[in-house]
């Protein structure tokens, strides 16, 4: 998917609050704006299951199969994307930051 650049102009509080979600989320305030964007778009008012479940999830470097392109969150297997698209670090927990379907986006966690 291309993306293309923009510009945004939020009121201050607004911003605030929302860097603060966001950080509280360990997403980007650009990953939150989208995602919201898209809900608004296809008219969906509540989070699919799968965030409600596993948004800010921790995920243990076990529970990442690289090589199957699988991480088990909560019992069960997803399919995932990293973000940014970078390879697996093996030692390193993740934290899931987006959910589309039955695939979850995960960021790793920084020691």
């Amino acid at each position: 998917m291309t993306s293309i650049m923009t510009t945004i102009r939020f009121p201050n509080e607004i911003y605030q609050q929302l860097k603060q979600v966001a950080q509280s989320q360990h997403t980007s305030i650009n990953q939150m704006v989208v995602h919201s964007v898209q809900q608004a778009l296809n008219g969906a008012n509540t989070p699919s299951i799968e965030n409600q479940l596993v948004i800010n999830q921790i995920v243990p470097p076990d529970q990442i199969l690289s090589d199957s392109g699988l991480v088990k969150v909560n019992g069960i297997y997803y399919r995932y994307l990293t973000e940014n698209n970078d390879s697996i670090i093996a030692d390193t927990a993740y934290v899931v930051i987006a959910a589309t379907g039955n695939i979850l986006t995960i960021r790793a966690i920084k020691k």
